[in-house]
């Protein structure tokens, strides 16, 4: 009897060990499947290097040893997504606590979203190869109401279910944040939570709390999401009852009495503890390519149309200490070039010279460029003109925001004609070649006299300060009038009327120095949609999805036609919430946020807007009541304090120092791109060298100039896809560094895939010999009879025919570039292949002209030149 009753419990305890080890490892090979897969897929898309992942400075932790995974995912391509410097802030403040690890996700193009989709490939994790759904928090930015299709494109490539009450599991927790998310509702029924305000400390406080929850949680998503809402800044729309009144209006009511309104999160103060010091170095072409120092947040400045300026208050600004420690310890562990002084106001920080002038000097050997994108007149101080002439010009960008004197006025702008021109005067003069002007048109009490003022404005400009070769670049956009700010009750101009007054632009604006640029008027009307919308809208952006809305913030990619069809689809009226203006008593769809700006400072700012009365900023003047800060914990934080030099040259302990000319010379060094690498195009390879050799603390000799550059030069640009045991290399360094050294040095700072083998110093009286290249290739199909092969070799000649560079007819003889062909398998050769006129032929003009392999069938070969001798 006793044994009867132990076998079966035996039986259950058994289940219980076996049956979770079996899923995991089924997901263990599952996971294998699809990395290998996704591998694969990347020889046949556009900018592979969006995808390998594998940067400096990404964190791999093993996912089985921590208690939460946390997937950041930015809804728009890799070269955007990683130019945000939020994304840098969250992944390394998260990947600092031992037990969370934090990984990245991009939305794929959509040749890559096609090949994913016909292979079921899920969204993989750039660190680990890790599908998305199977993190326990995705942390979506929301930065661009025009990336919200985007949203669903990864969620629909990771078979989640796009609505929060259709996802019954607790895990995956999907969380918003971002500007876009102080007005949540539009997005409110697919997040499971929102975060308001400041992230760094918010994210850390809600993974702890998810990591108890794991431990000794009841298992339920409601009890989960009660205890997130405790937190400062944590918005679960599932706590809230929707309901609409007889004009469609929505209001939000509580479920719980202790919960009724989200009040944002502050970060306090700007530390050093929350800053990336190693930040990713990203593969491909970043929109931002460059060091980014975030070195204020927050504006005061008061304009009226600016939602930043509205919620990122009070202005608290970095230290210069913290700021010099911060660049000599990024320039060290990202080896770039260039240094983008960050803020909503750059040229407002408070000892701009001084942290200029600290740069330049701690940049001396390190740093070429200083980009400073724009600065007041009145901000510019002989010391400051003096420091601007030495650094490298980028952009140059001045925002008058409106053509009349009247409407800058009545939307606070605080900036006058004649400052304006005398802005431009200086920074023409200071070097820029470019200066770009930005305006709005549509704003609150325009009229066509203030559309017609861009036009004079613009070309007094023109004509009195663009000389030579220099140019003024318009752009303008139609006015958005975005949640809590002074103007956000007010009415979006329409379609006809913001392609009216675009046209009048193109007709009157017509200066030979003036190049005009615009925003497509029906993007902007998109994106009113969602700027002001409500939990309505869900059903239209699942729509838009379907119809193929993709990347909609993307000129070449956004589809009015199909908007428009997604609108009468779901009987959504955009006018409804756009060109309607709201009146003073009606209840808005993000009243449930406090942004921490006083509903009566926005009531009162709009009625000095209509009184033509300015709001001066209170860095400078007396408190202008916005209600954000307490003056204890939250308050304006200025360094206006001038910094003992002595900390700057402790700072620069350690950064390379430059040396004469003759303190250098040239070195041959021989390297192997192989794996992942072989998508690195040339120009790639050249700049992750580059970096490599100045995170290895390698003193390098550069061009002269303005703009110097490494002396650096490679042998042949292998095509992207070729892996290679060998190329080499040329490099003018310190004549007294040990070739082991440097091989050593280099090697611990290159990426995966790319390894030093060889360095000797060149030798210039040594003979460069032709010598033919050999390769292995191997096709994914039986191709390569062993009859056609032989034919080819009996060939006398054969001539193909193609355009040069110049776009002139060459012929080229492919027989006599190929000294040998050996058979391995149907499927693999060996290629030996020599030049022909000094053009080096490669295996794939020999495939496609000879084996007529299609251009699909030649992407997914794998071709390996080999190392000979």
């Amino acid at each position: 009897m006793f044994f009867s009753l132990l076998y079966p419990a035996k039986n259950c305890i058994l289940k219980i060990l076996i049956i979770p080890n079996l899923i995991k490892g089924f997901f263990k090979i599952l996971s294998v499947m699809h990395k290998q897969n996704y591998q694969d897929t990347l020889a046949l898309v556009q900018t592979p290097t969006r995808y390998v992942g594998n940067e400096i400075n990404t964190v791999k932790k093993d996912l089985e040893k921590v208690d939460l995974t946390f997937a950041l995912v930015f809804p728009d391509l890799y070269e955007i997504g990683t130019s945000h410097f939020g994304l840098q802030i969250l992944y390394s403040i998260l990947n600092e606590q031992k037990n969370i690890a934090a990984e990245r996700f991009f939305t794929p193009a959509p040749d890559m979203e096609a090949y994913l989709k016909e292979k079921k490939i899920p969204c993989l994790s750039m660190e680990s190869q890790l599908e998305l759904k199977r993190f326990d928090i995705i942390g979506v930015s929301l930065l661009y109401e025009l990336n919200f299709t985007n949203i669903l494109t990864l969620l629909s490539l990771s078979n989640i279910p796009f609505y929060a009450d259709e996802r019954d599991d607790v895990f995956p927790l999907i969380i918003g944040g971002g500007p876009c998310a102080f007005n949540p509702e539009p997005l409110a029924d697919f997040f499971d939570a929102f975060v308001i305000g400041d992230g760094e400390d918010v994210v850390v406080q809600m993974s702890k709390k998810v990591i108890a929850f794991k431990k000794q949680g009841d298992g339920k998503k409601q009890t989960l999401l009660k205890l997130l809402s405790k937190i400062d800044g944590v918005y679960v729309p599932s706590f809230f009852n929707v309901a609409y009144d007889e004009n469609n209006i929505q209001t939000l009511t509580p479920i719980y009495e202790d919960y009724k309104k989200v009040k944002r999160a502050f970060l306090p103060q700007l530390t050093i503890q929350n800053f990336p010091k190693s930040p990713i170095v990203p593969f491909a072409k970043p929109v931002h390519d460059r060091l980014r120092l975030e070195i204020a947040r927050g504006c005061s400045r008061g304009c009226r149309f600016c939602q930043a300026g509205m919620i990122y208050r009070p202005v608290r600004e970095r230290s210069l200490e913290d700021l010099i420690q911060i660049t000599r310890a990024s320039l060290k562990t990202t080896g770039y070039s260039d240094i983008s002084l960050l803020s909503l106001s750059t040229g407002d920080y408070s000892n701009l010279s001084q942290l200029m002038a600290k740069l330049l000097e701690l940049g001396q050997g390190n740093c070429n460029a200083i980009s400073l994108p724009s600065i007041r007149a009145e901000k510019l101080t002989p010391e400051l003109m003096e420091i601007i002439k030495k650094v490298r010009k980028t952009g140059f960008t001045i925002a008058p925001e409106a053509g009349s004197q009247r409407l800058r006025d009545i939307i606070n702008k605080n900036l006058t004609e004649d400052s304006i021109a005398s802005t431009v005067e200086n920074a023409l003069n200071l070097g820029w070649k470019n200066i770009k002007l930005y305006f709005m048109m549509g704003l609150p009490f325009e009229t066509l006299d203030d559309i017609d003022g861009i036009c004079r404005l613009s070309t007094r400009l023109a004509s009195s300060y663009a000389k030579g070769k220099k140019k003024i670049n318009v752009s303008t956009t139609s006015f958005i009038p975005k949640a809590h700010t002074p103007f956000q009750r007010c009415a979006q101009m329409s379609l006809e009327e913001t392609k009216e007054k675009l046209q009048y632009l193109k007709d009157n604006l017509r200066h030979r120095k003036v190049n005009l640029k615009w925003q497509d008027p029906e993007m902007s009307l998109v994106e009113g949609v969602w700027a002001r919308g409500d939990r309505k809208l869900s059903k239209l952006l699942v729509s838009a999805f379907e119809k193929g809305c993709r990347l909609d913030g993307w000129t070449d990619k956004f589809d009015f036609s199909l908007w428009q069809d997604a609108f009468e689809e779901t009987g959504i009226d955009p006018l409804f919430y756009t060109v309607r203006e709201r009146h003073e008593e009606e209840a808005l769809p993000w009243d449930v946020i406090d942004s921490g700006v006083l509903p009566q400072f926005l009531k009162k700012e709009f009625q000095k807007a209509k009184e033509k009365s300015l709001t001066f900023d209170c860095r400078e003047n007396d408190c202008a009541g916005c209600g954000v800060c307490d003056f204890e914990t939250i308050q304006p934080i200025l360094n206006d304090i001038a910094i003992d030099p002595q900390q700057v040259d402790s700072a620069k302990e350690g950064m390379v120092k430059k040396l004469p000319d003759d303190a250098f010379k040239k070195f041959e060094m021989s390297f192997s791109k192989l794996g992942l690498a072989k998508f690195f195009g040339h120009l790639e390879l050249a700049t992750i060298v580059q970096r490599a050799v100045k995170r290895a603390g390698l003193n390098v000799k550069y061009s002269q100039g303005f703009n110097p550059s490494m002396r650096l030069s490679f042998d042949n640009a292998l095509p992207v896809g070729m892996e290679s045991e060998e190329e080499r290399l040329f490099i003018y360094l310190e004549k007294d560094l040990a070739p082991k050294f440097i091989v050593n040095s280099l090697n611990s700072t290159l990426p995966e895939g790319i390894v030093i083998q060889g360095c000797k110093p060149f030798n210039k009286h040594i003979k460069k010999i032709a010598t033919p290249s050999h390769y292995t290739i191997k096709l994914t199909q039986d191709c390569f009879e062993k009859e056609k092969i032989d034919a080819f070799l009996d060939l006398p000649e054969f001539i193909v025919e193609d355009l040069s560079k110049k776009g002139k007819i060459r012929k080229t003889d492919l027989r006599k570039c190929v000294e040998k062909i050996t058979i391995i398998d149907l499927q693999t050769i060996e290629m030996v292949l020599k030049k022909y006129n000094e053009r080096t032929i490669r295996p794939t003009e020999i495939l496609k002209q000879y084996f007529k392999l299609d251009e699909d069938c030649i992407k997914k070969v794998q071709i390996r030149k080999t190392k000979q001798g």
